[in-house]
């Protein structure tokens, strides 16, 4: 089709790039035809008009808030649920900051896909840019498409009276424009994050299976086979450093959305417990089911950042799988055997994660459960095992704020 023509990764990924420089999350020129970045005096503007504006964002969201903290009468639910949000307002209003500061290193990380795909293509591993093109289309319309219902949901919250008694009449429209603010760039975040992840996954499941069927041919020059496993080196080299690029570039908000994620999804299914469990108005209860709706935003965007790290870790497994099949199970020549040993060598003491520098994104044992029931029908003793110490930790955190808040009902009875 003549709208998804692309001929490499800048062109598939102009999509993202024209939604975030429209909802102003970056703010850097980018020349497709020369593929270089640069600033002109409009996106100064931009960036300084969108850093007033997020900041005044930023101090209108701690005290639009604030009636989350009278909502029930249980406090602990109240200060979970207000520092849930205020943790992910200074994750969202931040980010167009924070790509400012890293235009540069963003900027490197998708030159360093493109040139990955230049030399791929000089292996002979065709790249289909149309289709990243098109991937990223209809990626960047869902999520857009979710921000827009969150946003109608967050602003159908608040217009409720008894969210905010002292509320007049004309809701404020700053507001509305704020936690469009919000959602847009949460859903623009996780959709440019997880695309770059599953095109590093996509070069690195082309590379593995090109090494496993094509590469290593058990007949042929050994000299022209070593030189075609130290090309594949160089390009698995490349993309561990482009690897290592993204969590210099992401990671540190990735952290902050997991954490914020996390924990306004325990609160919100707390805050359904203590709805039922108190007797609350039915205002209050539909609160807490809207509440429970905006939480699957969340879920989602752990899902998805789930499933596009554990591509990525589990594709750069199966590359030493297959160097280790070769070394141990075929018959090369000497000279062969010693440049796969060193490949290997190179994938033991270069093995990136995804890492936010405290702790790996390393979810691949979680995605390998899910899968395996699937195609295979059956579970095996660790997969039960792990299931169980996901919902044990959920529940015993529930379990928890549930005895606080039982505390504190007897109190207020009483």
């Amino acid at each position: 089709m003549k709208w998804f023509q692309a001929y490499n990764f800048f062109d598939s990924f102009r999509p993202v790039y024209l939604a975030t420089k429209l909802f102003h999350v970056h703010f850097e020129t980018l020349d497709f035809k020369r593929q270089t970045v640069g600033r002109t005096l409009i996106d100064q503007f931009r960036f300084i008009l969108s850093l007033l504006l997020d900041i005044s964002f930023l101090f209108r969201s701690f005290t639009a808030n604030l009636p989350y903290l009278y909502l029930t009468e249980s406090v602990l639910l109240n200060v979970g649920n207000y520092l849930s949000l205020m943790l992910l307002a200074t994750l969202t209003y931040t980010l167009s900051l924070w790509n400012h500061c890293k235009s540069k290193e963003i900027f490197q990380l998708c030159a360093s896909i493109n040139d990955c795909d230049r030399k791929l293509e000089k292996l002979g591993i065709p790249v289909d840019h149309r289709r990243h093109h098109f991937a990223s289309t209809l990626s960047t319309g869902v999520w857009m498409c979710f921000s827009v219902i969150i946003t109608l949901n967050a602003v159908s919250v608040r217009r409720n009276k008894v969210f905010d008694p002292d509320r007049t009449d004309d809701f404020e429209a700053i507001i509305v424009v704020a936690i469009f603010r919000i959602s847009t760039n949460f859903s623009l975040f996780v959709c440019y994050t997880s695309l770059t992840l599953f095109s590093i996954n996509g070069r690195l499941a082309k590379l593995q299976a090109f090494l496993a069927t094509t590469a290593l041919p058990t007949s042929g020059s050994s000299k022209r086979i070593c030189q075609t496993i130290r090309r594949i080196a160089a390009v698995h080299d490349q993309l561990s450093d482009t690897i290592r690029m993204f969590n210099d570039c992401y990671s540190v908000h990735t952290m902050y959305g997991v954490i914020a994620s996390s924990s306004f999804s325990v609160f919100v299914v707390f805050g359904l417990i203590h709805a039922y469990a108190s007797n609350v108005s039915e205002v209050t209860m539909q609160i807490a089911w809207r509440n429970m709706l905006y939480d699957l935003f969340y879920v989602l965007m752990l899902a998805k950042m789930l499933l596009s790290t554990s591509l990525v870790s589990r594709n750069c497994k199966r590359m030493a799988h297959a160097i280790h099949k070769a070394i141990c199970y075929r018959s090369y020549d000497k000279q062969i055997f010693n440049e796969l040993g060193r490949f290997s060598q190179q994938l033991e003491h270069n093995a990136p994660k995804i890492s936010c520098g405290l702790f790996d994104f390393d979810w691949t044992l979680l995605y390998s459960v899910c899968f395996d029931r699937v195609k295979n029908g059956s579970s095996e003793k660790l997969n039960d095992t792990f299931y169980l110490q996901i919902a044990g930790s959920f529940a015993t955190y529930l379990v928890i704020l549930l005895q606080f808040d039982l505390v504190n009902l007897n109190f207020v009875r009483e």
